[in-house]
């Protein structure tokens, strides 16, 4: 498992492409040894399937050099085209925190309004050098290489779970809240519970949408990892 599949704000990202929330522009600055592997996943999961020759797939720019105006104006030129094998395009731009400021804002309308069936993907090491009228148009996000899941364990009796929601009160913090059901969840996995971890992913893709206060997202998850409820939705429904 790579370094960068146990990333928290990167199993964000894949669960809201894989419901179907897809930007019309996203920019994710990472270290540069994951940005492979970023393209590979996400074109994998837009296009329907991974091939660096995928005729919906554009990619310009390199590891180490962004690319210039007359290469961005074909990325606009391409992207315009009709898909050919997908429901989408995917425009790929590296580098693009070294952008210069012509090629930067040959993208700005791009990035603004793009076809319909077009997705671009912004991707960097510095978030902080991305031009700012390039991130305001972007659903930005960054990438920590030490950000990491480390799996533990639910807790395993009435004294755990105490102790336990009482710390998740006094923090009042739903992130702290998700980061945690991302560690039962991996924790469940490797112990050879996909069923529950399936379950634990369902509160945590709950809790990142931010719709419930900290008070009653732990309740939901009290009902259903402590009293054994199943029907997650059907709670939710009568919590709103």
């Amino acid at each position: 498992m790579s370094d960068l599949a146990v990333n928290v704000t990167w199993q964000e990202i894949l669960n809201e492409t894989s419901s179907g929330n897809i930007p019309h522009c996203r920019a994710i600055a990472s270290p540069l040894k994951w940005h492979d592997e970023i393209i590979e996943t996400l074109a994998g999961m837009i296009l329907g399937t991974w091939r660096a020759s995928h005729p919906d797939l554009i990619i310009t720019g390199t590891s180490d050099k962004p690319p210039k105006i007359d290469e961005c104006r074909e990325l606009i030129a391409g992207l315009a085209l009709k898909p050919m094998e997908a429901q989408r395009r995917l425009a790929v731009i590296r580098c693009a925190d070294k952008l210069n400021v012509q090629a930067a804002n040959s993208l700005l309308k791009l990035a603004e309004e793009p076809p319909e069936h077009a997705v671009l993907l912004f991707l960097m090491e510095d978030g902080r050098l991305f031009l700012p009228t390039l991130r305001s148009r972007s659903r930005f996000s960054t990438l920590i290489s030490d950000e990491v899941i480390v799996p533990r364990s639910i807790p395993l009796d009435p004294v755990e779970w105490v102790n336990w929601l009482g710390n998740a009160y006094r923090n009042n913090d739903t992130e702290m809240i998700s980061n945690e059901l991302a560690s039962w969840s991996s924790y469940m996995l490797e112990a050879g519970q996909p069923d529950i971890a399936l379950t634990v992913e369902k509160l945590r893709i709950i809790s990142s949408q931010k719709n419930l206060s900290s008070a009653m997202l732990c309740d939901l998850i009290l009902l259903t990892l402590r009293e054994g409820t199943e029907n997650i939705e059907h709670i939710l429904n009568d919590i709103r």
